[in-house]
């Protein structure tokens, strides 16, 4: 397939594995994202309709991945070719579903909400398609295990008094770590989980996050918070990986784990083993694309061909949620509103962006 794909573009999104992921199966991919250092895109004063237009050669699908900054494209309903959407982070909140209706497929990455999702859309070509690990760069370098205990993920200022932050702080006082609150490029990642023993996760609202694909493939032995969300289907817990229900049943684990050496290598090898035979964004992208390709899929995005107002009132929600001013203001421009008109439409994210 010819894949337009739209996200914003940094090294450790999801998108930068799933990118290559689609390169690796053989697709050719035409990024059509926001610029990003000394990377080219377009900015959503574009319409997307008229970038693909322009591209050399016609696209098979528009692929847009979530999270995506200030980037939501105008024009996507128009779009003479499918759409689809791919919904990582739903737990955090609900204008993701307002964006969901500008799609003919939607991918969703928390088991638990697909049939809400369903429900939203109208239609049932909406799919559970978890995260994953990529396996160039998450694989076990076969490094000293130095941290008794390892951890990536974001500690910014706003994170801080969040029941992940206090857990590492406790593991921290006790235990030997690397560095939480530094960021690390891609290729680090794998080398800290490569010189961990245990991979400390903790969701942020029962989501099943990257970190416990990508500390297994490490060969790191996971250890996670309990949620749902079908993660008792991607790993036997107990076996592949290990759960824990609180403060101190988590710090009883790590130390129980660090103690018995062959049982905790054991599950770290059945984990490690489990992902990189089901839970690779190779595998992720070949579902996906086979989605996609079916003959029964069929352009079924509400947002084609419901009305004026209705698309601006979802997208009002997006653009809100995204802070998106500028993309508000031309769409208000674009709608013929007056002046007054156009000031009571951004009044919403105007305030947002003050508060946050």
């Amino acid at each position: 397939m010819h894949i337009a794909l739209g996200y914003r573009w940094f090294p450790t999104a999801a998108g930068y594995h799933i990118e290559r992921a689609l390169r690796a199966l053989g697709h050719t991919v035409t990024y059509v994202g926001l610029p990003c250092g000394q990377r080219p895109g377009y900015d959503t004063t574009v319409p997307l309709d008229e970038i693909i237009a322009a591209l050399p050669e016609k696209p098979d699908l528009y692929l847009w991945i979530d999270p995506a900054g200030r980037y939501f494209p105008p024009g996507i309903e128009r779009l003479p070719i499918p759409t689809a959407g791919y919904l990582i982070d739903v737990h955090l909140g609900r204008w993701r579903e307002q964006a969901a209706r500008f799609f003919d497929a939607v991918f969703v990455a928390q088991k638990d909400y697909v049939e809400r999702f369903r429900r939203v859309v109208g239609h049932g070509q909406v799919y559970w398609l978890p995260l994953a690990a990529a396996p160039d760069v998450h694989y076990d370098h076969q490094l000293p295990r130095i941290y008794e205990v390892g951890f990536v993920g974001n500690l910014s200022r706003a994170h801080r008094k969040t029941p992940r932050a206090r857990r590492l702080r406790r593991i921290a006082e006790r235990f030997r770590t690397n560095d939480f609150y530094r960021t690390y490029l891609p290729e680090e990642v794998g080398r800290i989980y490569s010189q961990s023993r245990i991979v400390f996760n903790c969701s942020i609202a029962g989501d099943v996050t990257m970190r416990v694909f990508e500390g297994t493939a490490c060969g790191a032995l996971v250890l996670t918070d309990v949620v749902a969300n079908g993660l008792e289907e991607l790993f036997a817990v107990g076996r592949e990986i290990v759960t824990y229900r609180d403060d101190e049943d988590l710090m009883e684990k790590i130390a129980y784990y660090l103690a018995h050496e062959e049982e905790r290598e054991a599950i770290a090898r059945a984990g490690q083993q489990r992902t990189l035979r089901e839970h690779t964004y190779l595998h992720r992208m070949q579902r996906l694309t086979e989605i996609l390709s079916c003959p029964a899929f069929r352009p079924l995005a509400p947002m084609r061909t419901a009305s004026p107002e209705e698309r601006w009132r979802a997208r009002r929600v997006v653009y809100v949620h995204l802070h998106m001013l500028d993309a508000l203001l031309d769409e208000a421009r674009d709608r013929g509103s007056n002046p007054i008109q156009r000031a009571w439409a951004i009044m919403p994210a105007l305030l947002r962006r003050l508060i946050l």
